[in-house]
This record gives structure tokens, C-alpha cells and sequence, in this order.
């Protein structure tokens, strides 16, 4: 039996999809901020996480519904790369995305984000994306196309497994590429003692 496809859309919650914090004029970073800001330059590992290297900022003047929490999609709107994420709280600090990112907020009784946020980075709605985009220097998705998306849905059994084999993957990933590195490390460290 074929899954059904539904639009992005129709399995958002109340609060669905929504741009990320916008400011008036650059971010300047406060180390003793009290709230945490993901940034576009925060998103690495080919766009599979959040860096450590997030700005902070008072956050006196921001309202709560911008906090970002577990489950929640971060997708990257702007540029060449239109990936998702999902969010993982590091810690207690509120966290907020910047307005280069829409929070996407699925309804976790029909959709698994992890799942979801894979589907999103698959080949069939990355060419949906790239037919969708606007701008000429830098592009960008806007939020009817993200809202638009074309999503298989199988039961939410099926994502659930889907979403943990791929965490387990890009784990995988990020682990050989790490020991990678340090392969690379020691190996030149042990040439160059050789010299």
C-alpha cells in the first residue's frame, strides 16, 4: 500500500511554521546573555547540527513564544542549502532561532520530527525546493513553498523507526569523521617527530 502524501501544512501544530527571531540591524554577542541565539553560521556538519560557537544576547525584550523546544524543525531558508534539522536543548538557556531560519512545529500525534526532518533533506522535496526558490543572488524558500511541501506519510510506527535509523546514521557519519581527524592529526604529528 502506497503512503499517503500530504502539504507540510496539514501536519503542523497550533503553532505551526513561523519565522525565526528578526533583529534591527546585526547581532552583537553579550557573554553574559540570557538567551542563546542560533544563527545561520551556527549550523554544521553539512547542515546535520548546531555548532557550540552560538551567540548570546539579552533577551529582556523577547517573548517566549520564540523559544524554541525539543522537537522543534529548524529549516534553512535562505541560501543554496535548504536542509532541516531538528532541535536538541543543550541545556536550560532559552534558545531562540534567527530569521534566517523558520522553526518548523509538527503535531507529534501524526508526525515524528525526526522523521519529517529527514524527509525534507531527501532528494524528491530538495528538487520541490529548488523549483520553489526566489532571489538571484541569494536565494530563498518562502513560507507558502515550505508550508507546500509534499510530505510521504507513513504511520507514525514507520517514522519513528525511519527517524532513529537516520539519527544513528549522521551519528555514524559524524563519528568516522571524527575519528577521521584525528586520524590526519596523529599521523602528521608522528611525520613531522620524524623530521
Amino acid at each position: 500500500m502506497k503512503n499517503k502524501v500530504v502539504e507540510l501544512k496539514s501536519i503542523l501544530n497550533e503553532e505551526g511554521l513561523a519565522s525565526g527571531y528578526s533583529f534591527r540591524g546585526k547581532i552583537h554577542h553579550i557573554p553574559k546573555g540570557n538567551v542563546r541565539i542560533i544563527q545561520l553560521k551556527d549550523i554544521i556538519n553539512d547542515y546535520t547540527a548546531v555548532g557550540n560557537e552560538c551567540y548570546f544576547i539579552d533577551g529582556e525584550k523577547i517573548k517566549p513564544k520564540y523559544f524554541l523546544e525539543q522537537g522543534d524543525i529548524l529549516f534553512t531558508a535562505k541560501g543554496t542549502h535548504n536542509y532541516a534539522l531538528v532541535y536538541h536543548p543543550i541545556d536550560n538557556i532559552p534558545t531562540i532561532a534567527s530569521s534566517a531560519l523558520f522553526v518548523i512545529k509538527v503535531d507529534q500525534e501524526i508526525a515524528d520530527p525526526y522523521y519529517i526532518a529527514w524527509y525534507i533533506n531527501q532528494k524528491n522535496v530538495q528538487n520541490y525546493l529548488k523549483t520553489n526558490e526566489a532571489g538571484t543572488y541569494v536565494t530563498n524558500i518562502n513560507k507558502t513553498a515550505i508550508e507546500g511541501i509534499p510530505i510521504s506519510l507513513p504511520s507514525l510506527e514507520v517514522q519513528k523507526n525511519i527517524g532513529q535509523v537516520a539519527q544513528l546514521h549522521l551519528k555514524e557519519k559524524q563519528l568516522i569523521s571524527s575519528i577521521n581527524t584525528l586520524k590526519d592529526t596523529l599521523i602528521t604529528h608522528q611525520l613531522l617527530n620524524i623530521l
